[in-house]
């Protein structure tokens, strides 16, 4: 999701932890998973602060891994590996958290492929708008 603020990243964080899926937050920051639970805006400030500590967001659904790396805020960005989506139940697997990544923060959700480039220019493999 492009245009993203903090709020964002907190609605969907929130709307993730409450799902039935695996969630798993990890952080190489010292206050490591009480930074989750204060939320978002605080994972950031604590992040920016160090200069040196990560955190990352991973959600299981079905057998495909999506992970989040809390690099900028204006960007909410899950990679997934798309040598997992090898059947219906697999592609069911990405339109779903499309979806509910989407609808928890109500903005339209990009799937482009993996690049280093601006992942604004590049044409959506797949597209969903709340």
């Amino acid at each position: 999701m492009l245009n993203a603020e903090v709020e964002d990243w907190e609605r969907v964080v929130r709307d993730l932890a409450a799902s039935d899926w695996v969630v798993e937050f990890s952080t190489t920051h010292p206050r490591g998973g009480e930074l989750l639970s204060s939320g978002a805006p605080e994972v950031f400030a604590a992040l920016e602060q160090s200069g040196e500590d990560s955190a990352t967001l991973a959600v299981r659904v079905g057998d495909i891994w999506f992970t989040a790396y809390f690099f900028d805020p204006s960007e909410i960005e899950f990679t997934f590996d798309p040598r997992d989506v090898v059947d219906e139940s697999g592609f069911a697997a990405v339109e779903g958290f499309m979806k509910r990544v989407g609808n928890a923060c109500g903005k339209r959700v990009v799937m482009t492929m993996e690049s280093s480039t601006d992942h604004a220019g590049l044409p959506a493999l797949l597209e969903y708008r709340p």
